[in-house]
């Protein structure tokens, strides 16, 4: 019996590969595409927090738990609260995505489902083989969102490269405490310990919140040291001496000056984070997938071979100016994104970080940052990248 031939095979159903799946069955064009998602997790738990900040509509907005206005900073060298104004910072939790998507797509014919694990790739002239532990399958175009093999010791050999590590933990309180409408973006009141360490809140009721602990550093901690670090802040920062813990989160987005494939061949396409999806220099992955999906949607209703879109010289240098710093100097993150906040109006900031400032928005940033600090590490860069 000949196994089926599919248009497209999405390899890894996380954010990514799920994102992909419901941008194209709302793509007038591919909406009828033989498509087979592969992973080898279910993905039914609450596993993940997305946060983004957006100005307009987002395709997941109508699914987000909670949108914020206000926000809030704390460090030893700057704390204020302010408006995001005209940003909106929207949170969605993982459970709910994958019920919303996969709950979309399992009522369509042509989009089938394997649970079992992805184990390599080959192109083909005239498309590409995944092999799984169920077997080998075909399409004529494979979109893979799985870091197999060597592809993060690679990354890690050739460029700078971080981790941006995190715990959470939903915590609910007998009585009221967190404010609902307020979203504590970064809070650095715990020990630096030589990288950057802050906190994040996302408070979800007056007795109930997300406190995670998120790390940039070369190497993950002990399990024991995440919870540590946690009970500390509860206690001593929130003075919290009562609570459950409700639900956990744990993750590791890879922090990087070094560039992905885009392609393994010429019908397998890198997506997601393995597909230069992560901004190197914070780790928020989520808005940017959901532009690089719309981008190779796009290219494939237009009859074209679709490729990722990749950031801007100027922005790759951007990037990688910041990430040198945290990597060589990470004590120096609590003051440079203190510094940042404190003296850039908050749409600057953000339009920056999301890449669609001009060349004259940069340089007014530039003059808000430790000018000595920045002038080192990108010449350090230009350096090794001589030598």
């Amino acid at each position: 019996m000949n196994q089926p031939h599919y248009d497209y095979i999405i390899a890894g159903a996380g954010a990514a590969g799920l994102s992909l799946a419901w941008h194209l069955t709302h793509a007038p064009g591919l909406r009828q595409k033989q498509i087979l998602l592969i992973d080898r997790a279910a993905k039914t738990e609450n596993d993940r927090t997305w946060g983004y900040w957006a100005k307009g509509e987002e395709p997941f907005d109508e699914w987000t738990s909670w949108q914020f206005q206000e926000a809030e900073f704390f460090s030893r060298y700057h704390t204020a609260t302010f408006s995001l104004a005209p940003y909106s910072y929207r949170v969605l939790q993982g459970k709910r995505f994958y019920e919303v998507v996969r709950g979309w797509l399992s009522q369509l014919p042509n989009v089938h489902w394997l649970q079992t694990s992805i184990q390599g790739f080959d192109d083909t002239e005239t498309g590409a083989v995944v092999y799984t532990g169920a077997g080998s399958f075909k399409a004529g175009l494979i979109f893979n969102s799985c870091f197999l093999g060597e592809a993060l010791k690679k990354a890690a050999k050739k460029s700078i490269s971080l981790k941006q590590h995190f715990k959470g933990w939903v915590i609910e309180t007998e009585g009221p405490v967190f404010q609902p409408h307020l979203l504590r973006l970064f809070d650095f009141r715990t020990p630096q310990r030589g990288s950057l360490r802050f906190f994040y809140l996302i408070p979800h009721s007056p007795t109930r919140a997300l406190v995670e602990y998120t790390l940039f550093s070369s190497s993950l901690l002990a399990p024991a040291a995440y919870e540590q670090e946690l009970k500390r802040y509860i206690g001593e920062v929130l003075q919290l001496n009562q609570y459950t813990i409700v639900e956990e989160e744990w993750g590791v987005i890879p922090m990087t000056t070094y560039q992905f494939p885009k392609k393994q061949g010429d019908h397998i396409l890198n997506i997601g984070s393995v597909g230069g999806a992560s901004k190197p220099s914070t780790g928020y992955t989520f808005r940017r997938i959901q532009q690089q999906c719309r981008d190779l949607v796009q290219q494939l209703e237009a009859g074209k071979v679709p490729v990722p879109v990749s950031a801007t010289a100027r922005h790759r240098l951007y990037d990688a100016t910041l990430l040198n710093i945290l990597d060589k100097k990470g004590e120096e993150g609590e003051a440079v994104f203190a510094g940042l906040f404190k003296k850039n109006p908050l749409p600057r900031l953000f339009k920056f970080l999301d890449e669609e400032t001009h060349i004259g928005e940069d340089l007014l940033l530039m003059q808000t940052v430790n000018k000595p600090l920045f002038l080192q590490s990108m010449l350090s860069l230009t350096r090794n990248s001589l030598s």
